[in-house]
Formats: C-alpha cells, structure tokens, sequence
C-alpha cells in the first residue's frame, strides 16, 4: 500500500485525520497486545505538539524492558505496573486460552481415532474402580458380539 502526502488546507482537517488514525494505530497495537500477547508501546505527537501514548501492560514496563533487555527488571513501578494492569491479565487469560485450545485439538484428534476405530492410546488416569467399570463394560461388548456372530452363523446355514 503506498501511501500518498495530503495537503490539508485547515488545521481542523488535519486535527481530525490524526485523531482518527491515531485511533486506528491505539486498535492496532491493542490487538497485537490481546491477541498475541505482544508488550507494545506507542509514543506520540499531535501536530499541535501535544504526547500520546499507549502501552501494553504499560508504556513504563515495556520501554523499561526495551532498555534493560536481558536484565531482570530494576525499576518498582515497572514491576507493579505488568502485575497489576489490566492488559497483564489480559495477556495471562490469552496464554490460558491457548493452552486450552491446544488440549481441545489433543482431545479432538484423539476422538478422530476413536471415531474410526483406531483407538491407540490407553487412559491413564482412571483410578481403579473406573478400571473395573472399563473392564466390565469390555466383556459384556465381547459377549454381545460373541452372540451376534454365532447369531450370523445361524443365519448363512441353510435350513
């Protein structure tokens, strides 16, 4: 995408142009940070000279870690501000979220298997009881088809 330079014959234009598309680029850097857990910030200057500013858990701990990279973090209020801030939350809620999705694809695939009789793997946290149910169930199945075979074999002979 190229992007052109516009003449804006009033400041009004271009106040409001830059309104919206620093809104546009805080929606950005807020899904990046939502979404993929990314720490982000973004510092800025209106054309009036004014700063803007977002950070995700805050623009303090991000540029705080940005400049100690590899070091544990030094300063108070960076350490307070990742553990208390929302988007923090957010971030550990997104990792749960993934780590949950994760187990449903395992559990998914697994259920694939099942559904085409291939079942390889062996539960290995049942307790005992839930073993001697697992079992009982196995052999009335076995009998059933123990029935229904010779039940087959009655029906091919001729009479």
């Amino acid at each position: 995408m190229v992007c052109k330079k516009i003449e804006l014959a009033h400041l009004s234009e271009r106040s409001a142009i830059f309104s919206k598309r620093k809104k546009d680029l805080f929606d950005k850097a807020c899904e990046l940070s939502v979404f993929y857990g990314a720490r982000v910030a973004v510092l800025g200057f209106s054309p009036a000279g004014d700063p803007f500013a977002f950070g995700s858990p805050s623009v303090d701990a991000v540029v705080d870690e940005y400049l100690h990279k590899g070091q544990e973090f030094d300063s108070e209020l960076s350490r307070k501000n990742l553990e208390s801030s929302e988007n923090g939350k957010l971030i550990k809620l997104n990792k749960q979220i993934k780590r949950a999705i994760k187990e449903l694809k395992m559990e998914e695939k697994k259920m694939e298997k099942m559904d085409k009789g291939n079942v390889t793997f062996i539960p290995d946290d049942l307790g005992a009881e839930e073993l001697l149910k697992v079992m009982a169930f196995l052999k009335k199945l076995r009998d059933e088809i123990e029935v229904a075979k010779s039940l087959l074999l009655i029906a091919k002979k001729p009479i």
